[in-house]
């Protein structure tokens, strides 16, 4: 019977494939000639509290396609620090966010009232911390380009991995990849996405038609519940991958802000995810952790014959997977998927964690405010 624990590690990790084997790129959106005499505005909106870290990389990466934005706004969220100074060198326009509304959290309000005062026909929604590389405006042109006003396009920001303790978001990072639907087969191919939180484009009529983001004002993880919205008004949302184009550094300041931002939201979002992708994204998991616990009985007396072979196997089939799941999601590196163990028992401590906590009722403090 020990013999099935790494066979079961091997079959189990084909579940990667199927929740992230068709990833589709926005590098890749093939060019679309617009006739229409009126070329479409985009205003770009960035919410930020306390992103004065940030602020001058996202602006300075607008830069070389500057001409084709049409505003760059960043709603200052009652900052402490030095970001509406530095948005302003930077050639944005700063919208000092009005006081938090009770029932409101902090980002869909930003979002909301940058939204409002915005004046182009798109509003492109961008997180901080993300970067725009060159030729990222005119791709997300030949999107606009396309006609379709009625959609709602979310991309993935590549996560540039920089210090060691960042290449433990692998898994979660992977998994918020996976957890949007969009890039595996059946329910998991992208016919029935959410969004992604970081990176969201679509038109204000369609936004303000659907109250935008005070129609989940109360949510953390606003963006998929403004998906299900929208698909629930007959809208339609689709997702692409940014690797080339888009980028994000999401933890410079170390490794408390890395378990305080996974841990916010994150049993909640697992409970948005699609039930077919979460089913798969768990035994994706289980997977590495039978592939770990068989290599616990490695020279045990109650292992079989040819028992570590069929360990080997099951291992390197699931470091395989990780490489796979992990090169999608950012910059890890290679080490991270052949010892995936670590970023493995990491998330599964953070898990529990976040479960634990979030059944006491305990919150945790992001960015100087208590958040569910």
């Amino acid at each position: 019977m020990l013999v099935l624990l790494p066979i079961l590690a091997t079959i189990c990790a084909l579940s990667v494939p199927l929740i992230l084997g068709k990833p589709r790129y926005l590098a890749k959106i093939a060019t679309t000639k617009n006739q229409t005499k009126k070329k479409p505005t985009i205003s770009i909106i960035v919410p930020a509290r306390n992103e004065g870290a940030n602020i001058p990389g996202l602006l300075e990466s607008l830069k070389p396609e500057w001409d084709s934005i049409h505003e760059a706004i960043i709603v200052d969220d009652a900052s402490t620090d030095s970001t509406a100074r530095l948005a302003v060198e930077g050639g944005a326009l700063v919208l000092a966010s009005k006081s938090l509304p009770d029932g409101w959290n902090g980002k869909p309000w930003a979002c909301y009232q940058g939204a409002r005062s915005a004046t182009g026909d798109w509003l492109l929604f961008l997180d901080a911390d993300v970067r725009l590389h060159r030729g990222a405006i005119e791709k997300l042109g030949h999107l606009i380009n396309s006609g379709n006003t009625n959609t709602a396009y979310s991309l993935y920001p590549h996560h540039t991995v920089a210090r060691p303790y960042e290449q433990l978001s692998a898994y979660f990072n992977a998994l918020m990849v996976a957890g949007v639907s969009a890039f595996g087969y059946g329910t998991a191919s992208g016919q029935n996405p959410a969004l992604f939180g970081q990176t969201l484009l679509l038109t204000k009529s369609l936004y303000m038609e659907n109250e935008g983001h005070a129609a989940v004002k109360d949510k953390v993880l606003e963006n998929f519940h403004f998906a299900a919205l929208l698909k629930s008004n007959g809208a339609h949302c689709a997702c692409y991958l940014g690797k080339g184009l888009i980028s994000m550094r999401m933890f410079p300041t170390g490794f408390n802000e890395l378990w305080d931002s996974w841990k916010k939201g994150f049993v909640s979002g697992a409970a948005k995810v699609e039930k077919n992708t979460l089913i798969l994204s768990s035994i994706w998991i289980t997977a590495g952790m039978l592939s770990i616990v068989s290599l616990c009985f490695i020279g045990s007396s109650y292992a079989p014959q040819h028992y570590s072979f069929c360990v080997l196997i099951g291992y390197m089939s699931n470091a395989l997977a990780c490489a796979w799941a992990f090169r999608i999601a950012g910059t890890f590196s290679v080490l991270n998927a052949l010892f995936f163990g670590v970023a493995l028992i990491f998330y599964q401590t953070l898990f529990f964690k976040a479960l634990i906590d979030k059944s006491s009722g305990k919150k945790t403090q992001w960015k100087g405010r208590m958040v569910d």
